[in-house]
């Protein structure tokens, strides 16, 4: 990995408040340990720019949303892919307004049973044009016609240490026949989004979408998920459906690598 000549200078970390920032003066690879990614991932990375390292560890990728396909979105209690799953669906809800009827407005199915879901979607889509349907348990799209519109399915957050969880997640995803993409917020502990990646990736998941990058400094539970064989997608920068939802590249990644939300 590459820097110029006086970044390359090692310093301690700044200290704010109670808080400790990454030093301008530090070298790449201590940006990266202080993200918690792991030093077998900086060791890969290493030996060219930074996003020439992370094209290297991770794959990056269209988000695999197709008319007529549905698309899953889970993760863990609190990832933030209920919000992840609205930006998704406003973005197409406007397309579709837009086409003056040749593309059909989305569809949405609520497949998380727990009290109060349903009604956290809804105030989050509202004003959104698409039809929003509860499909607790999970719903075969075609007895819904769901032909040549865009089919997103939120799942329940869920624990990926509960096998009954796990697979409970699968049989949703087995009755909407839907592809299923993982939602891994920024600031979760490495490991612990290492872990769920696995998990969903032997469920079947190839995709990632990031969540929360404005809310976290430390990123590396991106980066280890990633590194899981799931191809990253989206990163969301916003607490809104309407902005701040972005496909990332290696280039732009090593940018929020380097530079701190603020």
């Amino acid at each position: 990995m590459t820097r110029s000549s006086t970044d390359q200078h090692t310093t301690q970390p700044v200290e704010t408040g109670d808080v400790v920032l990454p030093s301008n003066a530090l070298s790449i690879p201590e940006i990266l340990a202080w993200h918690s990614i792991p030093q077998e991932l900086i060791t890969a990375m290493a030996g060219s720019s930074l996003a020439e390292g992370l094209e290297r560890v991770i794959h990056f990728a269209p988000l695999p949303l197709t008319p007529g396909i549905p698309l899953a979105l889970g993760g863990a209690s609190g990832s933030g892919k209920s919000l992840t799953l609205a930006k998704l669906a406003a973005r197409y809800a406007r397309q579709a307004r837009q086409s003056k009827g040749k593309l059909r407005q989305p569809l949405v199915l609520a497949c998380d049973s727990t009290p109060g879901s349903y009604i956290k979607l809804a105030s989050i889509l509202r004003g959104c044009d698409l039809e929003l349907v509860k499909a607790y348990g999970g719903m075969d799209p075609e007895e819904i016609d769901g032909q040549d519109r865009i089919i997103l399915v939120d799942l329940p957050g869920l624990c990926v240490y509960s096998p009954t969880a796990m697979t409970e997640m699968r049989e949703v995803i087995d009755r909407t026949k839907a592809r299923l993409s993982l939602v891994v917020p920024a600031g979760m502990d490495p490991e612990e989004s290492t872990d769920i990646a696995a998990a969903f990736h032997h469920c079947g998941a190839d995709s990632l979408i990031a969540s929360r990058m404005e809310q976290a400094g430390r990123i590396g539970s991106i980066i280890t998920a990633a590194a899981c064989g799931l191809s990253l997608t989206y990163g969301s920068y916003s607490g809104s459906i309407n902005e701040g939802f972005t496909q990332l590249t290696p280039a732009i990644l090593a940018r929020r690598l380097l530079v701190l939300p603020g």
